[in-house]
């Protein structure tokens, strides 16, 4: 089931006027919506008394994730200026809201005299401003009129924007497709979603007819074959959900948002007959242990391991000499599942967090990336843990951890929920967890049993934190235990080292082949990787970043890029292709997931970005490692 959120103009008392739009959000929770949508135009005062903070007030209260604001105005003029004033006082209406996204139209954008830069500076400048705001995303949604509702004018700004390679920590731009709206503007629904669909981020259902010279919006149609049925299946299944059309009863409201949640792409059928396939050639992933067509894969990866709130520091130094600290998400499962999902996947977390204010900071984020959080379980006794980093121009920053005792680090079989886990396609797991508890292993361990018994597949990082393990000789061992039941190592040449005695990649790879695992693929650094498998072996070059930042997290982007390419069936070198592009996106950000890309940027990476010849690859001397190992080396 998708994410489905339900605009206050569903309610037919909201408008007409009888209730507020503060007053629906226990209703919206009970009619089973994550998110509400609050509609600008609905608000009656004027513009300096908008009950916003009431409205996020109320939507706290009913514990509804995700709050979406429509504003019905375009962010481009008739003079095919950017309307600025538009942009500030909306996303100023925004953040008073605590809504995660923006929604207006495109307007008169025109490709040559409109310029996207602006509206960008305009972004940057806002969030410059703000002492303290979370990230909140623009979406473009299709209006109903004949230069608002063209694709191509939208299509080109999006193109436009992929070139530009825009990347910022506090928002991100994508499309509400309003399926309905394509009509009053005399285009064709089916091929602006096959146009656009990349781009979209939300979608807006509704059943739209002409009659003589008018126009009507109606629910929609339950006929298999009905239009906005053929629409949901071109679109991303991560995209957010709601309904758009009028109702009076809560009943056929609860009824329309579950059909809506239940639409779309079924799972797509895998060849499993052999352990690898080949495509014009060339060697596949083994993926003998990805599912077969089946209706209980809600999930197509999942992953379990501790988040923490993280503080990082605004000024460069020693962190006990920093006055000023910003907070964000710090977690390699957390960072995993985060990349996963912003690359189109149906990405899951489990872990157990405090019933504090890091645990629902923690919870809040990860629901904001389309993060799945049923398995994620409150504890009333222990806390969430948090970490401090300091801020570096380059490298590898100080990381400070208080962690011990903390509610992740009690996982247990108790906690497990079986059902969830084998409801996914694949497990990405760390050797972190594996350090912080005994509970946690005898946990990691069933979720493996779980995974193989269903017959799926599992890739393992090792992740490795001496520092907190008990002994040397324990970490080595329990890490090896568990990565020689995975389908895919992904050690990192230190790592490597560390775990199998030799600094050497084909011998760290043929150690744990001859134990079972299918593939090993040693990171040897920014300048590329080393795979090999039973039938096959090379390297990959990386991608040239000529202004490293922070380099935390750029490890579990490789995983999350190469495991894509994996369940996706690409060759073993574009996997890792992904991998090393998602790596060098990540460290040029502050933050450990900041960076991390959509399927698009991911592509327009890997397409136009400079990469180093093979020729340039070279394993690193690691004779003297990193203790922390908190960078890619």
């Amino acid at each position: 089931m998708s994410i489905t959120i339900i605009p206050t103009s569903v309610f037919a008392d909201v408008v007409s006027g009888k209730v507020t739009q503060s007053q629906v959000t226990t209703r919206i929770a009970d009619l089973g919506a994550q998110g509400i949508e609050i509609r600008r135009e609905l608000f009656v005062e004027s513009d300096d008394s908008l009950p916003l903070e009431q409205c996020r007030q109320a939507i706290q209260q009913a514990n509804l994730l995700y709050t979406v604001y429509s504003v019905p105005a375009s962010l481009w003029q008739k003079n095919h200026g950017l309307n600025q004033e538009i942009v500030y006082r909306s996303f100023t209406e925004a953040q008073r809201l605590g809504a995660d996204a923006v929604k207006l139209s495109l307007g008169h954008y025109d490709h040559v005299q409109s310029s996207i830069d602006v509206l960008l500076t305009s972004l940057d400048q806002f969030f410059a401003e703000q002492s303290s705001v979370s990230p909140i995303r623009l979406w473009i949604e299709n209006d109903q009129t004949t230069y608002g509702g063209d694709p191509a004018h939208i299509l080109s700004f999006f193109e436009q924007l992929a070139t530009l390679q825009a990347h910022s920590q506090w928002y991100s731009i994508g499309i509400t497709f309003d399926i309905g709206n394509w009509l009053y503007a005399g285009q064709d629904a089916l091929e602006a979603a096959q146009q656009l669909s990349p781009y979209v981020t939300y979608i807006h259902a509704k059943h739209s007819v002409q009659q003589e010279n008018r126009y009507l919006t109606l629910p929609l149609p339950i006929e298999e074959k009905a239009l906005w049925r053929q629409v949901i299946e071109l679109l991303p299944n991560q995209a957010w959900r709601a309904i758009e059309f009028t109702l009076s009863d809560d009943t056929e409201i609860k009824y329309y948002n579950h059909v809506l949640s239940t639409a779309g792409r079924s799972n797509i059928a895998m060849d499993h007959t052999t352990d690898t396939a080949r495509v014009n050639g060339n060697e596949l992933l083994p993926s003998s242990n990805l599912p077969v067509e089946s209706d209980n894969t809600s999930l197509d990866i999942v992953t379990f391991g501790e988040a923490m709130t993280m503080f990082v520091a605004e000024e460069v130094g020693d962190l006990h000499d920093v006055a000023l600290f910003i907070k964000r998400l710090a977690g390699a499962e957390a960072n995993a599942a985060i990349g996963f999902a912003r690359l189109g996947l149906r990405s899951g977390w489990a872990s157990k967090v405090g019933a504090d204010a890091f645990g629902t900071f923690v919870q809040h984020k990860l629901a904001s990336e389309h993060v799945n959080l049923d398995h994620v379980r409150i504890d009333s006794e222990r806390p969430t843990g948090f970490q401090l980093k300091s801020k570096v121009i380059s490298g590898d920053p100080q990381v400070q951890y208080f962690r011990r005792g903390s509610a992740a680090s009690q996982m247990s079989i108790a906690d497990l929920d079986a059902t969830y886990f084998s409801s996914a396609r694949h497990l990405h797991m760390t050797g972190i967890p594996l350090a912080l508890s005994d509970h946690n292993r005898v946990f990691a361990q069933h979720v493996i049993q779980q995974m193989r018994a269903h017959h799926r597949s599992i890739s393992f990082d090792p992740n490795l934190r001496p520092a907190l393990w008990s002994s040397h000789t324990e970490m080595i061992e329990t890490i090896n235990h568990f990565a020689i039941q995975a389908d895919i190592v992904l050690p990192g040449i230190e790592e490597g080292q560390i775990l199998t005695g030799s600094s050497v990649p084909e011998e760290i790879a043929e150690f744990y082949l001859q134990q079972g695992v299918k593939v090993v693929v040693v990171k040897l650094g920014p300048a590329g990787a080393y795979y090999r498998t039973q039938e096959q072996s090379g390297t990959v070059p990386g991608f040239i970043v000529e202004h490293v930042i922070d380099t935390v997290g750029a490890g579990d982007g490789f995983a999350v890029g190469t495991v894509s390419g994996w369940l996706a069936g690409l060759t073993i070198e574009e996997a890792i292709t992904r991998g090393c592009a998602i790596g060098a996106l990540a460290v040029q950000s502050i933050g450990d997931h900041e960076g991390y890309p959509s399927e698009n940027e991911l592509q327009y990476m890997i397409e136009h970005h400079p990469r180093y010849p093979a020729t340039d690859i070279v394993v690193e001397d690691v004779t003297r490692y990193d203790p922390s190992l908190e960078g890619v080396k």
